[in-house]
């Protein structure tokens, strides 16, 4: 019987292959159908349906159109009146995300046909809340300006990616600062899964010494409420999340936070595994949620408070549809302060965009050209510029490509079906807000934490060899915690680097040259005077010593990982003028 059934299904493929609908979508010459297209998509879903609980979590502490002046009898943006605006904010967000993910990956499926998958950026969407907007709306850039500077950043992206000019940006961005902003966003993630308000509570603030180990029951607490001195009167205000610990100890005893770290540790579990890989971040997100939905537990979410109240009546409705009007943008012409944001955005934006399309679509047979690019590069950048631009119309943080669509890529994904049948259960999402609006921090916690891990990878690209290299990367991801500001990673970064190339292109004028470094095949020599792109070791063309031809070896490249094979590919076409290399444009034609 099951034999008959998966012959039946073979023929059906078969039929589609053949058809126009096949055609379209290069089924057969992908070697693809539309059964492994759609296992593809669900399990790219599956590794980034966590994005619908922890981005209306993150980007809700903005506060969004809710105005504190409205409260500011009742005690501002701690009071209780400013926290349902909060609440029902957050409700709206889990919407507006739904939407925003399903847009980009219907144009991604339809114009790239190409199985990624868009979302909300996790990183962009903490900086929009914590550094742009502040905690609340206390930063020093307005809701509506903030939001500018991503329609802003949206529109130098598409400018960009139409021109084809964003190769030549991508050779402007020094190496290890390249390699060290993904790690630096990641261990901001998980600075944030460790806090109280979006994770497990293990970190929390001392006055001492700035941060401390926490995770004490809530009677033990002492909430950090000095935004406003009315607010101290706890009797007028609702205490904020953000909270030390007596004196009297009890950390560690907090029963959410073991609960959220066993979701965490079964991450980890299913994540050594590849059956359950794919899927093993929502299944512990899923895990802790369930057991915190029940009521009279000292885990529960719906506690017998009257917030509890509130919250269990708004799970119980279930299947609901949102209305936008608290995040809807409202354009501002004043970009006072928000220069810095925009040029973080679009910075993060393109390096994040370039690095997970070049990862993403390596192993699919037949679309890298040898020169690195991809068929339809082109269009499946201006994709994720216009996702941007239709995010920010619903208050969202750049929308961008996420690199858990190579799960679906290791399942069979091959074609932009993969991505309409992501953008199929985003849309199912739209209706399901009370259901994703009550899964609590102590779940997504351990969430933040496991992707912060992931997007530690890129760090074994850094020379760690050569100090120049490995101080700017470590300036670049330490900073960003820190600072709880992923743009001080990057200009810090940025002035380490420069101030270092600077110190030793004056030293090579003065005839002091660096010393050999260990591991480098210059024969005892010393090292070459540096660029301002992190070649110490290449000839007038930028190409690497050792190699006539400045090409990778066949051994280097078995030892490549694909994405910084693809990477390498492009650099070198683009600084070797006398390769034959095929323009975008000239893919996409082929490719159409």
């Amino acid at each position: 019987m099951f034999d008959d059934f998966k012959r039946r299904i073979d023929e059906w493929n078969a039929t589609v292959n053949a058809s126009k609908f096949g055609t379209f979508f290069a089924l057969e010459e992908r070697g693809s159908t539309v059964t492994k297209e759609f296992q593809a998509g669900t399990a790219t879903f599956l590794t980034m349906a966590y994005i619908l609980a922890v981005n209306p979590r993150i980007m809700a502490e903005s506060g969004g159109n809710c105005d504190a002046s409205d409260f500011e009898e009742e005690g501002g943006i701690f009071s209780a009146g400013y926290e349902s605006c909060l609440l029902e904010l957050q409700r709206q967000y889990v919407t507006a995300t739904a939407l925003g993910s399903f847009f980009g990956c219907l144009l991604m499926g339809l114009l790239a046909n190409l199985p990624i998958a868009l979302a909300p950026g996790m990183g962009m969407n903490a900086y929009f809340t914590y550094t742009v907007v502040g905690f609340r709306g206390t930063g020093n850039v307005s809701y509506s300006a903030a939001l500018t500077a991503i329609l802003i950043e949206g529109i130098l992206f598409l400018i960009l990616s139409v021109s084809g000019a964003r190769f030549a940006l991508a050779k402007l961005i020094p190496e290890p600062l390249r390699h060290a902003i993904a790690p630096g966003i990641g261990a901001f993630l998980a600075h944030l899964g460790l806090q109280s308000a979006e994770g497990l509570g293990i970190v929390v603030a001392d006055i001492a010494t700035t941060v401390t180990l926490g995770a004490c029951p809530e009677q033990y607490r002492t909430p950090l409420v000095a935004y406003d001195d009315a607010c101290r009167n706890e009797g007028i205000c609702v205490l904020s999340d953000a909270y030390t610990c007596d004196v009297l100890g009890h950390r560690m005893e907090s029963a959410t936070m073991w609960l959220g770290l066993v979701g965490m540790l079964l991450m980890g579990v299913l994540m050594a595994y590849s059956k359950t890989k794919n899927s093993s971040i929502v299944c512990g997100i899923l895990f802790v949620t369930f057991i915190s939905w029940f009521r009279n537990t000292a885990v529960s979410f719906f506690p017998d408070t009257d917030k509890g109240d509130e919250r269990f009546d708004y799970f119980k409705q279930v299947v609901n549809i949102e209305p936008l009007n608290m995040v809807l943008a409202n354009y501002s012409g004043d970009l006072k302060g928000a220069i810095l944001a925009l040029i973080t955005f679009f910075v993060v934006d393109f390096l994040d965009t370039t690095g997970t399309l070049l990862a993403v679509v390596d192993p699919i047979p037949g679309v890298v050209q040898p020169n690195g690019d991809f068929a339809r590069s082109r269009m499946a950048f201006s994709v994720d510029a216009i996702a941007t631009i239709f995010g920010s119309v619903f208050g969202l943080s750049p929308v961008t490509s996420y690199i858990e669509s190579a799960a679906g890529v290791a399942a069979g994904g091959r074609t932009g079906l993969t991505a309409l049948a992501v953008a199929f259960y985003f849309l199912l999402s739209i209706f399901f807000a009370p259901i994703f609006a009550s899964i609590p921090p102590w779940a997504t916690g351990g969430a933040l934490i496991v992707v912060g891990s992931m997007m530690f990878q890129n760090l074994s690209k850094v020379k760690w060899n050569q100090f120049d290299h490995a101080l700017t990367a470590f300036v670049t991801v330490i900073l960003m915690p820190l600072t709880y500001s992923i743009a001080y990673g990057i200009i810090g970064g940025l002035m380490v680097w420069v101030s270092l190339q600077a110190a030793f292109w004056i030293l090579s004028k003065l005839g002091i040259q660096r010393s050999a470094i260990e591991g480098d095949d210059n024969g005892g020599e010393a090292s070459p005077e540096p660029n301002m792109n992190g070649d110490i070791s290449g000839d007038d063309n930028g190409q690497v010593e050792g190699n006539e031809s400045g090409k990778l070896t066949k051994d280097e490249e078995d030892t490549t990982p694909p994405s910084e094979t693809s990477l390498m590919k492009m650099s070198e076409g683009l600084s070797n003028p006398g390769m034959d290399v095929k323009s975008s444009a000239e893919i996409e034609e082929k490719d159409a």
